[in-house]
């Protein structure tokens, strides 16, 4: 005889929700097709958390033949439990079993439950002679539900269970009570979440919407009245401060040296050799009606033959000698040494070479002696070169604009047209004439250029054209310095110069920006185009405001933006 398999356990298990009211946990349990029902349990079950309920529970189970079991840990439940006699356990897997009841309050038996404890709807099945024996709670969930199927055998698919083990016959599926479904907390959570987040957007939006998006643009067209000067200024570093009335400005006269290296390769040559050295002997003709002596020749008389020059090396005084044809008389002087003017086989004469000395005076004679020797020196040529470099091209412009842009940078204002240089300080290493391959040239240049502070220019301008509006309604517009043409129309000294000023911008009204954004903050576009558009000197107001939905002016002024906008119109006298 084989061995029957055990019977396969048949439990059923319960989710209460934490809002269940106590009979619809009876209903679930009066409903559930499964002898032994797991009742698992949310913390804090309100439903549960009197006597008079654990024994309505209790009795209702008995009365509907099912042994319910908590499945809990919480400790205040188990007192209550204990005192219906309900079994407990901490999970499905745990042995269940009932609390120790209250001190004093011993376990209550179904017989202690009255009728009227119940429900309506089950106080009539409450028959205590009805009640099945008792179920061993010494076993698990499992076990207890595996007992019971051992008198009532049936075959049903629980989810924990492995299908493997037994093969055994399917039955129809009991259909699901919709009361019994379990809610998706984790879908509720989520949904919830995006509630809260939605109502978060929600109240930054409209904060953004009412209090921060909120601007206004309100440009405000003016009249402008064309203000124009042409005069002049006497500028002088003697001149102590600004007189408008008398024409009269400080000026300074700014200096800088450029000092600058240029190497040098020296192309100049020069022979040391020996000079050549000799003597002469001078003759001269006097013709009617200027007879007489000629002058002497002093020493160091240059004469030449064919360019080369010599120098007479004593004085020569002359003899008469005879006449010569008609009535000229000729004369002949003493012989007079001469020397070459600088070394050099050239300079070598033969014997009877003749020289010019002067009108009407010649020499005849000889040179011998000279050699040469020629080296490299450095010549003026290359001195002057090198003064060219330096003090001309891109180096020297970059130079004075660098000069100018920190004087401009310092609030000066630079008259460019007085810009000098000064001559030069030249300096060869080594000198002009001496030998040399190559030689360093350095050069000092002083430049100087008068300037005036852009502070006293700027007010002798304004105070000039201020004198053609009315400065309680009006206002001059724009930078004078920029707008202004400025000339150096002479410059008697370095240090002094007059000036040609012409000067050409606009008067506009006097607009309070604070009183319009005051004005305007928390009005309507119409209104404050009414008001100020009364204004003295306003043509037009435009009021631009954002987003879409804003109907009126920020009540911030750090909202309001205001331009202001000058339309020029006539045009007024120049001041002489």
């Amino acid at each position: 005889m084989s061995t029957k398999p055990p019977p396969k356990p048949t439990k059923d298990v319960i989710y209460v929700d934490v809002d269940d009211e106590i009979t619809g946990i009876i209903d679930k349990i009066e409903n559930s097709p499964h002898k032994v029902v797991a009742l698992v349990l949310p913390k804090r079950a309100a439903s549960l958390q009197s006597t008079v309920n654990m024994k309505l529970l209790k009795r209702s189970a008995d009365a509907a033949d099912k042994n319910p079991v908590l499945i809990t840990s919480e400790a205040a439940l188990m007192p209550l439990a204990g005192a219906a006699g309900l079994h407990v356990a901490k999970n499905l897997q745990s042995v269940p079993g009932v609390p120790d009841s209250p001190v004093g309050s011993p376990s209550i038996t179904n017989n202690e439950v009255s009728a009227e404890d119940l429900p309506d709807d089950s106080a009539e099945e409450a028959d205590e002679s009805d009640l099945p024996n008792k179920i061993d709670y010494a076993n698990s969930v499992g076990a207890l539900a595996a007992a019971h199927e051992a008198d009532n055998p049936e075959t049903i698919d629980l989810d924990d269970e492995d299908e493997a083990d037994a093969p055994v016959a399917k039955t129809a599926k009991v259909p699901k009570d919709k009361k019994n479904k379990v809610p998706n907390f984790d879908r509720f959570r989520m949904l919830l979440g995006l509630a809260i987040l939605g109502v978060i957007a929600l109240i930054v939006f409209i904060i953004m919407a009412i209090f921060v998006l909120p601007k206004a643009t309100i440009t405000i067209k003016t009249s402008s009245e064309s203000v124009a000067a042409n005069f002049t200024l006497a500028a002088s570093s003697d001149t102590p401060a600004v007189d408008s009335a008398k024409g009269v400005i400080p000026a300074k006269l700014e200096s800088i040296d450029q000092t600058g290296n240029q190497s040098v390769t020296a192309t100049g040559q020069q022979n040391n050799g020996q000079k050549a050295s000799g003597s002469v002997t001078m003759s001269a003709q006097v013709c009617a009606p200027n007879l007489g002596t000629p002058d002497p020749v002093a020493a160091g008389t240059g004469i030449s033959n064919n360019g080369l020059n010599f120098i007479t090396q004593e004085k020569a005084t002359f003899t008469f000698t005879g006449f010569s044809s008609g009535s000229c008389a000729n004369y002949s002087s003493n012989t007079v040494a001469v020397t070459a003017q600088t070394a050099g086989s050239k300079y070598n004469s033969p014997s009877g070479t003749s020289f010019s000395v002067r009108s009407g005076v010649t020499a005849s004679g000889s040179a011998s002696g000279g050699s040469d020797n020629i080296v490299t020196i450095l010549s003026q040529a290359d001195v002057d070169s090198a003064k060219q470099k330096i003090t001309t091209g891109a180096n020297a412009d970059q130079f004075t604009k660098d000069f100018q842009t920190k004087l401009t940078a310092q609030g000066e204002y630079v008259l460019s047209s007085t810009l000098k240089a000064g001559d030069p300080a030249i300096n060869a290493s080594p000198a002009v004439g001496q030998p040399a391959s190559t030689a360093t040239v350095t050069i000092k240049t002083t430049y100087t250029v008068l300037t005036v502070k852009k502070a006293d220019l700027s007010q002798a301008i304004q105070d000039k054209l201020a004198s053609q509006i009315d400065k309680t309604k009006q206002k001059l517009n724009g930078n004078f310095l920029n707008d202004a043409t400025i000339t150096v129309q002479s410059q008697g000294a370095p240090n002094s110069a007059v000036l040609g000023i012409n000067e050409d911008t606009t008067a506009i009204p006097i607009i309070n920006i604070a009183s319009v954004k005051t004005q305007s903050k928390g009005k309507k576009v119409g209104d404050i185009k009414s008001a100020i558009g009364n204004w003295a000197g306003v043509k037009e107001v435009d009021v631009k405001l954002s987003p879409f939905w804003v109907s009126k002016v920020p009540s911030k002024t750090t909202k309001i933006t205001v331009v202001l906008q000058e339309v020029k119109t006539t045009t007024s006298n120049s001041a002489p």
